[in-house]
C-alpha cells in the first residue's frame, strides 16, 4: 500500500482528492487509510520516512482526522488483535525518566520560590 504524509492528506481532502478516509486496524495499531480519486489505498505515513503510521489508540486517528476536516470517517476493526495491542507501538523508557526529572525539577523551583516569598514576607 503507497503512503501520504499529512501535508498531502489535508490537501488532497480540502481539494476533493479523496473518495474516502477511515481508519483500519491491523494487529494492535489503527492505520489512517484514503482513497484518492485516481483509485487504490493510501495509508498516513510517519513523518520521517514513509513507513505507515500506526496509533495504539484509535481515538488519536479520529481525532487527527476531525482536525483536518473530515466529518465521516469509516472504521474497520475486522484486522484488531486484542493480544497484539498490548505489546505493538514505541516504548520510550527514556521519556519516563525525563518526565521524572523535570518534574523534580519542578517541585525544587517551586520549593525554593516558595521559599524567596517567606523571606520577603519576614524582611517587611
Amino acid at each position: 500500500m503507497d503512503t501520504i504524509n499529512l501535508g498531502e492528506l489535508r490537501t488532497a481532502f480540502h481539494t476533493g482528492g479523496l473518495r474516502a478516509v477511515g481508519v483500519t486496524a491491523s494487529g494492535g495499531l489503527f492505520f489512517v487509510t484514503a482513497q484518492p480519486r485516481s483509485g487504490g489505498w493510501v495509508v498516513l505515513a510517519t513523518t520521517k520516512g514513509n513507513q505507515a503510521r500506526g496509533f495504539r489508540d484509535p481515538g488519536k486517528a479520529i481525532l487527527l482526522l476531525h482536525e483536518i476536516g473530515v466529518q465521516k470517517i469509516a472504521v474497520d476493526v475486522s484486522g484488531w488483535d486484542l493480544v497484539r495491542a498490548g505489546e505493538e507501538g514505541w516504548r520510550r523508557p527514556d521519556v519516563s525518566a525525563r518526565q521524572r526529572r523535570v518534574h523534580g525539577v519542578a517541585k525544587l523551583v517551586a520549593g525554593l520560590r516558595g521559599e524567596a516569598e517567606a523571606d520577603d514576607a519576614v524582611a517587611v
